[in-house]
């Protein structure tokens, strides 16, 4: 059977990371094709080559970026010629209900699109996500939150909208504990002790606090990285310039080998705000077996199943932060009971269930033996 998965625009972000891991674990007899509905983005094509090359991805289409009827008879000849059982998309957004449409003209009777992020405090914002899911659900689109935190920030629902199941991301939580423990392995014992945050540098995050926690502790021996580019990139720049840390060597930029950054680092931190969706790199340092702390915003509550698997601050409050940073700076002890607590956690965000679960709701997959 054949699934599309649909993009609009190859970034390296969170729903990309998700389209290439469902690829790569999908069940056998799966045979999944990508749609990159704007082809001048293309940061993470390699790793999706690297999938075709490797025959785990049977075709990529791509396309100049258009919008409205184009791409619905775009998307009509496409999946007419190359006929999915399924569509899997991944941005929630307008211009997606076009490839839809087109999808469901052309015969597809399955189709999905991934919430990933909560929607609008506002009520006129809910309105305008409450308005663009009840036309996907028109067109027989299921919506999939990740969290319940996205669930929680759409009511209430309008009378007649209804979502689809939660269904959590996940990673390769056996490969990113494999490959951070080798780098853990191989560190020199007077290697700089470091603090760790990975994440697009978008308003949604929050690294300035981070930057500013960090700033007020700066302890002789420890390092702050923060890896991930974006468009705040210039603002945490010119913070980082004026808090006196190097900004060369705080902010990474974009990384491929995450897993190995994890195992070089000591605390994963996780500041963001309450429009966080779920953060895939949270769960990779759980499974890389990192303390873990992170602002108690809904998403990462649920993530860190209410502080069970790692530590969750007051979002915004850098003094709370640095109080915290310090305690975990000067203690191993503090820092290993967050680490141990993070591994037992971990497992449920393998991506193997997030697979499963994705193409059960597809009706695609079939039960284990």
């Amino acid at each position: 059977m054949r699934v599309l998965h649909g993009l609009c625009g190859l970034h390296a972000a969170g729903i990309e990371a998700l389209a290439l891991q469902l690829i790569r674990h999908a069940p056998a007899g799966i045979h999944g094709e990508l749609l990159n509905a704007d082809s001048s983005e293309q940061t993470m094509a390699q790793p999706f080559q690297l999938l075709l090359d490797a025959g785990q991805l049977a075709a990529i289409h791509q396309w100049p970026r258009c919008d409205g009827p184009q791409l619905a008879w775009r998307s009509f000849q496409l999946c007419r010629r190359r006929q999915p059982d399924a569509l899997l998309i991944y941005p929630c957004n307008r211009m997606m209900l076009w490839l839809a449409l087109g999808a469901r003209l052309a015969g597809v009777r399955r189709i999905a699109v991934a919430v990933q992020n909560t929607a609008p405090p506002a009520a006129t914002g809910r309105r305008l996500w409450h308005r663009l899911l009840r036309w996907f659900q028109r067109l027989g689109v299921v919506a999939v939150p990740c969290t319940e935190a996205i669930v929680a920030s759409l009511q209430p629902l309008p009378r007649g909208l209804r979502l689809g199941p939660v269904i959590a991301n996940g990673c390769d939580t056996a490969s990113i504990a494999s490959r951070a423990a080798a780098v853990r392995a191989e560190r020199p014992s007077d290697d700089a002790r470091r603090i760790l945050m990975v994440a697009r540098l978008d308003p949604i995050k929050d690294q300035a606090t981070l930057l500013r926690a960090f700033a007020g502790v700066r302890l002789p021996g420890w390092e702050l990285q923060l890896v991930g580019d974006g468009p705040d990139r210039p603002r945490l720049e010119a913070l980082a310039q004026e808090l006196g840390l190097n900004p060369a060597q705080v902010l990474l930029g974009r990384r491929s080998h995450i897993p190995e950054l994890l195992g070089q680092a000591d605390v994963f931190a996780f500041s963001t705000t309450p429009a966080e969706g779920f953060g895939i790199a949270l769960i990779e340092a759980l499974a890389a077996g990192l303390a873990v702390i992170a602002s108690d915003v809904p998403a990462c509550r649920e993530v860190l199943r209410d502080g069970a698997a790692g530590a969750l601050l007051p979002p915004g409050d850098a003094a709370e932060w640095a109080g915290r940073l310090s305690e975990l700076m000067v203690s191993q002890e503090q820092r290993q009971e967050l680490a141990e607590r993070a591994e037992a956690h971990a497992e449920v965000y393998d991506i193997r269930l997030t697979a499963m679960h994705w193409y059960r709701l597809l009706d695609l997959a079939t039960d284990p033996a």
